[in-house]
């Protein structure tokens, strides 16, 4: 382990810039996947860089202004909750501008939403054993 691994300026940084750099690919994504829909649009597709920018880059800046950086396991739980997210939105999109609904698509808002709730509360229980100790 590299003594950077554990400033957390420098974790967070580099985990905001991961999230900015996919956000910026995501858009990238839906313009050309909707260029070639045929001016078929789908608001999931037009969205999906918000998740990682708003629940990736945002929080990673925020807690890196604080001066807190969550575990490994907290920070590995939350970014599993925005790539669901993400991807969800990515797959409906996808079949909302193929025009065929899927029944599988619903899973993923849940599933995003348990694990950003479940990282939220192993956060929140760090703290708190840290306060405690």
């Amino acid at each position: 382990m590299y003594t950077s691994d554990t400033d957390p300026r420098f974790v967070l940084r580099r985990d905001a810039k991961r999230y900015f750099i996919a956000a910026l690919g995501c858009v990238v994504f839906s313009v050309i996947y909707e260029y070639f829909s045929h001016s078929v649009y789908s608001l999931y597709m037009i969205c999906l860089f918000l998740y990682p920018l708003l629940l990736g880059a945002v929080p990673s800046l925020a807690l890196m202004q604080r001066g807190v950086v969550p575990t490994e396991a907290v920070r590995r739980v939350w970014r599993a909750g925005v790539w669901t997210l993400a991807f969800g939105s990515l797959m409906t999109g996808v079949f909302e501008i193929y025009g065929s609904p899927s029944p599988l698509t619903v899973i993923y808002w849940p599933v995003g939403a348990a694990l950003l709730i479940a990282g939220g509360a192993m956060w929140a229980a760090e703290a708190r054993r840290k306060k405690t100790s």
